[in-house]
């Protein structure tokens, strides 16, 4: 909006702070058309409201953290992971009993280096003869 009326620019992260906000609102009431400055302020009623959504959002992830074992370990032991990442992590891996080993849940991940360093100096497979079970599971 600013950029089509002619306003000039508000630089990084006006929409981070209050101060940045207040600068927002200043410089939409002096260069916007009443039209511009309502679509500036039904922005930022949009973006209030969001923010306020996610944190009720956040609070009742945190709770749902405190509760679960699977995340309350990851938290405490996965270096730089808090609770909502931990959650996140015991949800997508499925729970407990998913993995028969936390070796094939970290290559699942794609969290194991190995994989990736080994993968060039495995010798190339023998082509599967079509027709097979093997070959019809796409080489699986």
């Amino acid at each position: 909006m600013f950029f089509h009326q002619g306003a000039p620019a508000l630089g990084e992260g006006a929409l981070r702070t209050e101060q940045g906000l207040a600068a927002l609102r200043a410089a939409a009431a002096a260069h916007l058309s009443p039209a511009g400055q309502l679509q500036v302020a039904t922005a930022l009623d949009m973006l209030a409201a969001t923010e306020a959504r996610m944190e009720v959002l956040r609070t009742q992830l945190r709770g749902a953290a405190r509760h679960l074992t699977g995340a309350k370990v990851l938290a405490a032991r996965l270096y730089g992971a808090g609770p909502i990442t931990a959650l996140a992590l015991t949800c997508w891996l499925a729970g407990e009993g998913r993995f028969s080993s936390t070796r094939k849940a970290v290559r699942f991940t794609g969290l194991d280096i190995t994989v990736w360093s080994s993968d060039r100096k495995r010798p190339a497979r023998a082509p599967v003869p079509a027709g097979t079970a093997h070959a019809a599971l796409g080489g699986v």
